[in-house]
């Protein structure tokens, strides 16, 4: 019924719109798996 979104839907849909930290902060995981993980959880809630 839900299907995990691809890495090019990810970042051409979503990345652009998340803000960026003014100090280039750097995540230590990828954004990708993080967006994932977050539909995926509120899938399930």
């Amino acid at each position: 019924m839900y299907q995990i979104l691809s890495k090019d839907t990810i970042e051409n849909e979503i990345i652009p719109h998340l803000s960026v930290a003014k100090r280039e902060f750097k995540t230590k995981s990828c954004l990708i798996e993080i967006v994932n993980s977050i539909l995926h959880y509120g899938v399930l809630a």
